[in-house]
């Protein structure tokens, strides 16, 4: 059993550290733009819904991390 849970654990632990590169250049991208697009209005909105999914999945990597005790 403890064995399942450590590999369990490796398994959330690499899966979250691999997402975060992806996220963060997401989140890079949303920022320049953010910056281009600031006196589009009709790009605004979905500006907004790529920072807000961009949140939603930073937030959800690191509730895996926290619930398997990762870093």
């Amino acid at each position: 059993m403890a064995e399942a849970e450590a590999r369990e654990r490796a398994f959330v632990c690499t899966a979250s550290h691999d997402l975060v590169t992806p996220l963060m250049a997401v989140t890079a991208n949303y920022d320049v733009l953010e910056a281009e697009a600031s006196d589009q209005t009709g790009l605004a909105s979905w500006v907004a819904n790529i920072r807000a999914a961009a949140d939603e999945m930073a937030t959800r990597i690191a509730d895996m991390l926290m619930h398997m005790g990762g870093d």
